[in-house]
């Protein structure tokens, strides 16, 4: 028969008290968080799943914000190819107007300013940014797709490093920036295209009588003595602006992942935005053959450019689409995310969070219990003369 000590009484009411106070106190801090779960031990079956739950909210989160980055690309590349649909149009109504009869050569030299205008707000384009990053320029976002430089070049009657030279006329020279050294070329120079009309300067000669240009093409074609006496002399000096086309492969895509394993391209490249001179020729190479012919008063130069003007008008355009059609997908991705979301949060909420009603009423009752149970435990446990025997 076993012996029960006041002791052992003692630490039976104050174990039963504690118990009570430790729930208690979990209900506590289920209404103060609003949480059922508030550590694993809660429910551990319940922390795993609610676990897995967040996981996933963080994915459908990350996914927006790709989604958002992306949304941000492809409106600034469509704000960028609207303001270039509207530098060609207005590129193509003067072109209009210089193939008119009636100008004059002084007049034609206006308009040639305007179009060298339109081409810088072309270049400024190509050179849009977003975040310190060109968005026309595939993955190189750290540099410009477009650019445009001062060269210089220099001939003798000897070849330079180059391999060029003028000994006798006529003769056609392709142009290279000596001032440039970062060329895929033996010596680092680039061959200059697209030369900016009305910028190539050749002291001692004068174009249209000693030599013409080829503008698009970079090539300058001497014609008569006076060219190869400079050349045997000093030698012929030529300066010029030019738009360069960076060298580095611009074709890459930048993707965001907008679900899993789902990803979209959200750049527009600089192919596909302003055209390639390698295949049919590109906006600036259009704009270039509308300025010489407005440079040289050539009705039919201007005319000619006309089909180039067209088919940069429809360049934008079809990048325009792509872009749109880009922002229309990830749209309709972004608000089935939302949804996604949404029932991820719901489920998340089921786990976690606590039904208050209930637990307010659990609360009434703990702390009724804990009431009750530290005034039976005072009685229980008072001290008696027993205790000092």
């Amino acid at each position: 028969m076993t012996r029960i000590t006041a002791t052992m009484i003692n630490t039976d009411v104050q174990q039963g008290i504690q118990a009570n106070g430790v729930k208690l106190n979990d209900i506590m801090s289920q209404i103060a968080t609003g949480k059922s779960i508030n550590q694993p031990s809660d429910d551990p079956v319940g922390t795993s799943k609610a676990l897995r739950l967040r996981s996933q909210t963080s994915r459908y989160d990350q996914y927006y914000r790709n989604m958002q980055d992306g949304q941000a690309w492809l409106s600034t590349a469509d704000t960028a190819l609207r303001s270039g649909n509207d530098s060609m149009q207005r590129a193509n109504e003067l072109a209009i107007q210089g193939a008119n009869g009636t100008y004059t050569d002084i007049q034609r030299e206006y308009l040639r300013n305007e179009v060298r205008v339109l081409a810088d707000q072309m270049l400024s384009i190509a050179s849009t940014s977003l975040k310190g990053e060109y968005i026309f320029s595939g993955t190189q976002t750290e540099k410009p797709p477009f650019s445009l430089e001062h060269g210089t070049d220099s001939l003798t009657a000897l070849p330079n490093a180059n391999g060029t030279s003028l000994a006798a006329v006529p003769a056609t020279i392709r142009i290279r920036d000596t001032t440039k050294m970062d060329s895929n070329t033996a010596t680092g120079n680039p061959a200059a295209y697209d030369i900016m009309p009305g910028t190539l300067s050749i002291p001692g000669l004068t174009e249209g009588t000693d030599y013409s240009v080829d503008y698009r093409n970079g090539e300058v074609r001497f014609l008569t003595g006076a060219a190869t006496a400079l050349a045997a002399g000093t030698g012929i000096q030529m300066e010029f602006d030019w738009i360069r086309r960076n060298e580095e492969d611009m074709s890459g895509q930048v993707l965001r992942e907008v679900q899993q394993n789902n990803t979209v391209q959200v750049n527009v490249t600089p192919s596909t935005a302003f055209g390639d001179s390698a295949h049919g020729g590109s906006v600036f190479d259009s704009l270039i053959d509308v300025m010489q012919g407005m440079h040289t008063n050539d009705q039919a130069k201007i005319r000619s450019s006309m089909a180039g003007l067209q088919s940069s008008l429809e360049q934008l355009l079809k990048a325009q689409t792509v872009a749109g059609s880009v922002s229309n997908r990830l749209q309709s991705t972004q608000d089935q995310n939302r949804s996604d979301a949404l029932v991820v949060a719901k489920q998340t909420s089921e786990v976690e969070e606590i039904d208050f009603t209930k637990v307010v009423s659990d609360f009434q009752n703990r702390q009724t219990v804990y009431d009750a149970a530290i005034r039976v435990g005072a009685k229980v446990i008072q001290n008696s003369l027993v205790n000092y025997i």
